[in-house]
């Protein structure tokens, strides 16, 4: 309650699935120097927005087609391994950040600022001082055909991220696509359709 979401990102479609079925999407991430996140892709083929409170981090993003240098993805996308640490990361890798001819998207975030994380990108973010930000995933009709077909996998029951139970992971497309047949009756086949 202490935060409004931005009006580039009020169209959150998980938000018709209600406080007890949407999986989780939003944080509260505070860290001193040199902490943050490692490689990764937002859960669940969600876009997200980032805010800095105080502090700044630096961000390291790839297109969705380029895994980072040192990060092995396992096939099914189940599995993530990079090395131990952001540091080693960039002792180790961060000269040779160009990747299969792709120069990743770098800058430092500030307070006060804001930060769009498209569906699938590979991002990770160091915290340059003692830094807090709100971080708040989201699912639009932009990337609503994704997101569907994330959580219908062949092994959502290990992918979908966020909520509790292999049941509910499973279950999570057929209830979102409910919420929004419900929501928007004249849209749903177009919507539906995309996927």
């Amino acid at each position: 309650g202490d935060y409004s979401v931005p009006i580039y990102f009020q169209e959150d479609l998980f938000s018709f699935l209600g406080k007890s079925d949407r999986p989780e999407y939003r944080w509260l991430i505070y860290g001193p120097y040199k902490s943050g996140s490692t490689f990764h892709k937002d859960p669940n083929a969600t876009s997200a927005w980032n805010a800095v409170i105080f502090g700044s981090k630096k961000w390291i993003m790839y297109p969705p087609h380029v895994v980072p240098p040192g990060v092995r993805q396992s096939n099914d996308g189940a599995d993530v391994s990079s090395p131990v640490s952001l540091m080693e990361w960039m002792l180790s890798f961060y000269e040779l950040r160009s990747c299969e001819g792709v120069i990743p998207v770098e800058f430092v975030q500030r307070k006060g600022e804001m930060l769009f994380v498209p569906r699938g990108w590979w991002h990770m973010a160091i915290n340059l001082e003692e830094t807090c930000a709100i971080t708040h995933n989201y699912v639009s009709k932009v990337n609503l055909p994704h997101v569907l077909q994330f959580l219908k996998s062949p092994n959502a029951n290990i992918l979908v991220s966020g909520v509790e139970t292999e049941e509910e992971k499973i279950g999570l497309h057929d209830k979102l696509a409910l919420a929004l047949e419900s929501r928007f009756p004249e849209e749903i086949d177009s919507l539906l359709g995309k996927e």
